[in-house]
């Protein structure tokens, strides 16, 4: 990871004598927005882990996989026609739907909130040599070029919302296979130069921490919202 360890020491004006036997001491990456100030560490196994999977991973052939895998658009519109299949074909419960939506609503709420809070450059926007795609092709980021001054790197939303999802799965029909869900996405974000694989970590654990919360609450939501409607129908 020499390649990324002497971009990141340039683009963050942090000198090789900062570096002992392959670790940082405690430069930190400094963020200011919004009139805050943030330091944000990044760890040599964040680093390391992202060379691997973002640049000695960078694949022709996992290209459109990955782009595919973490499209906003795509993942929506799968899960609005798995949700429909689910309860005309398998009869899933509309509760169980709604219990989901509610999951993944409070997931990305707290999610954006912790961006904001510590304004992580993304790796795209600070890494040189880190492999993203814009407006249609693939492209490296220059070697020795300043990072910009904030970012929403951290946590990832697409993994908090993916563990969440899995969580809640998993809890309501007990099948492993969801938890292919946030490793495959969570890969997907720092492939793409999105994410650092912190960013990823601990959005899955927001994720699952805020499912682990909610669902024991649903039955008693769901009973309370259907008194309430009874209520009203026999007034009516």
């Amino acid at each position: 990871a020499d390649k990324a360890r002497e971009s990141f020491n340039s683009g963050y004006g942090l000198s090789a004598g900062r570096w002992s036997g392959g670790r940082r001491s405690r430069p930190c990456q400094r963020n200011t927005l919004q009139g805050a100030v943030m330091y944000f560490s990044t760890p040599q196994w964040d680093l390391n882990l992202l060379f691997l999977i973002n640049q000695q991973g960078h694949s022709e052939i996992l290209n459109p996989v990955m782009l595919l895998v973490s499209d906003s658009l795509f993942l929506s519109a799968f899960g609005l026609v798995a949700s429909i299949i689910a309860m005309w074909r398998y009869k899933v419960s509309l509760t169980v739907v709604l219990g989901l939506g509610l999951t993944l609503i409070a997931s990305s709420q707290i999610c954006d909130f912790a961006k904001k809070e510590t304004y992580r450059v993304r790796p795209y926007h600070s890494i040189g040599g880190t492999w993203f795609h814009d407006d249609g092709t693939w492209k490296q980021r220059p070697e020795n070029v300043a990072p910009r001054s904030g970012g929403s790197s951290y946590p990832s939303g697409h993994s908090a919302n993916a563990a969440a999802a899995a969580l809640f799965l998993y809890l309501a029909f007990r099948k492993k296979i969801v938890w292919l869900l946030p490793l495959l996405i969570g890969y997907s974000r720092i492939y793409l130069g999105k994410h650092f694989p912190s960013d990823v970590v601990a959005g899955w654990a927001l994720g699952m921490a805020v499912a682990s919360i909610l669902v024991p609450l649903y039955p008693a939501l769901w009973r309370r919202l259907f008194s309430l409607w009874m209520r009203y129908r026999l007034r009516v």
